[in-house]
């Protein structure tokens, strides 16, 4: 259980916080620590330490433990106190077991419920999950101050750093809106820039990323191409409009220098059903593109 706990923490973990050393994976990597005491669990491996419920004691990542999922701060915090916290419904049963177990139940809270955001969330990724199989998934509450989602990396044998964002979103300069179902469904398939590295090992991925967009923006053979009204698209740098699919989506291409390649709003008043179906048919749509990243593309150029 302690391995399920940590895979289940690592994902409550900004995409933009994860170590600059070692895998983006949820497996530990090196040897896993894990103790219990003062009302809290702590747990990490040779990247993060993790601790859920009481106290502060310099971990990495603090998660409170609470019986519905409550916002803990304004965020972003970065790495210290998450901005939302934990509640049985995020572990499921067994995990909820294990910790009651280790620390007793969960705390009481009269901080503001994130549980309709939780809850939409929760069913984008069951909803794409099977979809994307083999893809980590990351959330992302604190970063960005016009969404909140997931972002979903690629499997890490792809040697890729392509990722999707799904989630809610809307104008950065409103703040999250209440409830959440008046947000719409954001999702973007999108790269690192070319040459353009967070991690020094980043490097190889990135070289072959630059030739699969290349690929994927091919006029004649392009699976992103192929979605397009006008295969010369890319060809252009403005926005490239898909009619064809629900809510407003589009093909950015990437002589805008701005490194989504498709980005997808719903309309704004969809009931949260409705938003995990429609991203349902957008990941569906770059089915074809997703089949072609796995490849190790050689022999082509931006030129």
């Amino acid at each position: 259980m302690e391995e399920a706990l940590f895979a289940r923490l690592w994902e409550e973990v900004d995409f933009d916080d994860h170590p600059h050393q070692g895998g983006h994976g949820p497996v530990p990597e090196g040897e896993l620590r894990f103790s219990v005491g003062d009302e809290a669990i702590t747990i990490g491996d040779d990247r993060l330490t993790f601790r859920l419920g009481l106290g502060d004691d310099g971990e990495d990542s603090i998660h409170r433990w609470t019986m519905w999922p409550v916002r803990m701060n304004e965020g972003p915090e970065r790495l210290g106190e998450h901005r939302w916290s934990l509640s049985p419904d995020e572990l499921g049963g067994q995990l909820t077991r294990f910790v009651n177990g280790c620390i007793g139940r969960y705390q009481e809270s009269d901080l503001p419920l994130v549980v309709e955001e939780r809850s939409v969330l929760g069913s984008l990724r069951a909803r794409l999950q099977p979809m994307l199989p083999g893809w980590t998934w990351h959330l992302e509450v604190d970063n960005k101050p016009d969404r909140m989602g997931w972002y979903v990396r690629a499997p890490a044998d792809w040697d890729s750093l392509f990722t999707i964002f799904v989630g809610l979103g809307w104008p950065p300069d409103s703040g999250p809106p209440s409830p959440p179902a008046d947000a719409a469904g954001f999702l973007l398939f999108e790269r690192a820039p070319p040459g353009e590295l967070d991690r020094a090992d980043e490097h190889d991925s990135n070289r072959l990323d630059s030739l699969r967009t290349v690929a994927l923006c091919n006029e004649q053979r392009g699976a992103l191409s192929a979605l397009a009204t006008d295969p010369t698209w890319s060809h252009r740098a403005e926005p490239h409009l898909l009619p064809d699919l629900p809510g407003r989506v589009e093909l950015w291409p990437p002589s805008m220098g701005r490194w989504p390649l498709l980005v997808a709003r719903s309309e704004p008043d969809l009931a949260d059903g409705d938003v995990t179906v429609w991203a349902g048919a957008i990941v569906s749509a770059l089915q074809p593109a997703i089949s072609t990243l796995p490849a190790r593309i050689d022999g082509l150029s931006w030129h």
